[in-house]
């Protein structure tokens, strides 16, 4: 139930464009009661062509959506993903979800091969996404694991107008390709 302009989403796209970069922030459709292969075609329709140049930054439920259309394109290469409260599983506390997360399994192996620089982002308190869930999602994606004392699921209500730590990590792997 995020949009474009809450959290720190703007934030983001605004240091990466102070850098020269673009970035979009996606509008997903129904987020009250959110389809899996309409957030999956919102996707196809928004992102260009993937490269090396294509970084993917996702929050919550927008990870779920993001590796779904990511291994779409098995031979894609992209420069960098990045999940925020990362998940790949039902979250008992949000049974709404399990149609959702039931539509279509995750394939790691094709995000691994995808980028050599994938990092999974969480809060030892989110109380949304369990934390234990973000990690199993980093080890089966290889991925570096950030894990933050505190957070929450990175809300604006939480305190994160801004996030410097994935700002940081996303010009560490932009820098690193």
């Amino acid at each position: 139930m995020a949009g474009p302009t809450v959290h720190w989403f703007a934030w983001l796209k605004d240091e990466i464009g102070q850098e020269g970069g673009s970035a979009k922030i996606l509008s997903m459709p129904n987020s009250d009661d959110p389809n899996p292969a309409l957030w999956v075609r919102t996707l196809r329709m928004e992102i260009g062509p993937l490269d090396e140049n294509t970084f993917i930054v996702a929050h919550s439920l927008g990870t779920v959506a993001s590796m779904r259309y990511l291994q779409e394109y098995p031979d894609a290469r992209i420069g960098g993903l990045i999940l925020v409260s990362g998940f790949d599983q039902r979250l008992s506390n949000i049974p709404e979800l399990d149609r959702f997360m039931d539509w279509q399994p995750i394939d790691h192996s094709t995000i691994r091969h995808m980028t050599a620089h994938c990092a999974v982002i969480t809060a030892k308190d989110d109380e949304i996404v369990a934390p234990e869930l973000s990690v199993a999602l980093a080890r089966s994606l290889d991925a570096d694991l950030i894990e933050l004392d505190r957070g929450g699921h990175f809300l604006g209500s939480n305190g994160f107008d801004t996030f410097p730590q994935v700002w940081q990590k996303l010009r560490q792997q932009a820098s690193a390709r």
